[in-house]
């Protein structure tokens, strides 16, 4: 078992890799699924009960038949704790994140405002690939020589440490 999984996980992320912008499936939804799916084109945090997590639809407009653009950093957490067992972490967020969910159509984006129809499914903002590199990294392959790159770090982007400190 182990080294035959190992190696059929190797060999997924070798053909995800090896994937082109014409091999992706950009709208799942069609082309106006935003429109069957309002809540779809909400930003903010997505509660229940006492866990809220952030969302923002502008980092995946792809999925909806838009242009991508840069999005704007995430809302963040006031607070978090995670204990050292790592099993539970609790996260404490501001009075007004509850004010966003309950008025949800406050929070939804104009696409039209934000961004236009894309003429080919994977089209991006021309300065989004370097935004995203920056932010991820282009290969889920792992480097086979040499060290290992640190990932960078973004001083003005207070989610990304919080993604890296949960490891999410």
């Amino acid at each position: 078992g182990g080294d035959e999984a190992r190696q059929r996980l190797a060999r997924y992320r070798q053909l995800l890799d090896e994937l082109s912008a014409d091999d992706v499936t950009w709208t799942p939804y069609g082309r106006d699924g935003h429109t069957d799916i309002p809540r779809s084109l909400y930003t903010g945090p997505i509660r229940f009960s006492d866990i809220a997590e952030g969302y923002d639809h502008a980092r995946c407009l792809r999925q909806f038949g838009y242009r991508q653009i840069i999005p704007r950093a995430m809302t963040v957490p006031h607070d978090q704790y995670r204990p050292a067992s790592g099993s539970s972490y609790i996260v404490f967020w501001d009075p007004w994140v509850n004010q966003l969910w309950d008025n949800v159509a406050a929070r939804r984006l104009d696409l039209d405002f934000a961004s236009r129809p894309c003429e080919q499914p994977s089209e991006i903002v021309e300065e989004y690939i370097d935004w995203f590199l920056t932010r991820s990294h282009p290969r889920i392959t792992h480097p086979t020589d040499g060290e290992p790159q640190p990932r960078p770090l973004l001083v003005h982007q207070v989610s990304y440490d919080f993604l890296l400190l949960f490891q999410i």
